[in-house]
Order: structure tokens, then sequence, then C-alpha cells
């Protein structure tokens, strides 16, 4: 996997330049994410980069993706938003990165990306505490905040 690759391909995607097919490189990464979630045992960093990177396009979901890619994508971050391994799982942490807001934390997402795949030139203190990024819950929280927007779009409703 080319992670810097997939990243910038996510990024030209959510600035609305990729020059290739915006929905074929979502719906791979929709693949990814189900493989990553589908793996014994399940890589939590894997899950983490594809949930986010999703997280990172729901603009193009949104506004430029075709209903049946769009609604791939939002079953997807569904998935993660409601696994039910989550409900068992500790989480120490009083708030999370998905606390905020998502658009200005969106800025941010290259490095994370970055921290996520490793090999990064950043360092994790550079982001924000790498627990509270990591945590299953936080990923799950970025996938309810997009998986809520992109279900506003399919729906009609205001978001």
């Amino acid at each position: 996997m080319d992670a810097q690759g997939l990243i910038d391909d996510w990024e030209s995607i959510r600035e609305g330049y990729f020059p290739g097919d915006g929905d074929e490189a979502l719906l791979a990464c929709v693949e990814e994410l189900q493989r990553a979630r589908d793996a014994e045992p399940r890589d939590a960093d894997a899950v983490a980069f594809f949930t986010l990177g999703l997280v990172w396009m729901y603009g193009h979901v949104m506004f430029g993706a075709e209903p049946a890619a769009a609604d791939r994508a939002g079953a997807a971050l569904s998935a993660v938003a409601s696994d039910p391994a989550l409900e068992h799982s500790v989480c120490v942490h009083e708030t999370h990165p998905c606390d905020g807001d998502l658009d200005e934390l969106l800025e941010s997402f290259p490095v994370l990306l970055s921290l996520l795949a490793g090999g990064s030139e950043y360092e994790w203190a550079d982001a924000a505490p790498e627990s509270h990024w990591r945590c299953p819950h936080n990923i799950a929280g970025f996938a309810r905040s997009a998986a809520t927007a992109i279900g506003h779009r399919s729906s009609g409703a205001a978001i």
C-alpha cells in the first residue's frame, strides 16, 4: 500500500482537483476499510486510516459522488460508528478530537493519516496526544459525524 499516494489522492478529492475518478478512489477506500475490519486479528491502525480517509472525503460524498458510491461510503462509516466492539472497549479519555468542529479538524488529517500509516516525518506531538487520536471511540465519533452528514444529504434534510 502506498499510504502517501492515498493521502495525496484523498486530499485532491477533498479539494476538488483529483484528476481521476473520485468515486473509484472513494470505493477503493470503502473496500480497504471493510478488509481491515474483517481481518483477524483486526488492525486498528488500518481501520483508523481508512475510516479517517473516508471522513476526509465526506465533502465529495455529499456533493460530488454518484448516489450508489455515496450510499456505500455512508454505510461503511455507519458500520464503524456502530461497531459493537466499541460498546465493550474501555476509554479513559474525557474528550476526543472528534468532539471538535469536523471541518476545522480536517485540516490536520494529512499529518494524522501519515502518522497512522507509519514512516511519517511528523510526530504525534505535532497533532495531539496519540492515545486520543487512536482511541476507537474517537475513530467512531468521526465516522458518526461524517455518516450523519452524508445521511442528511441522502434524505434531503438540512444539515
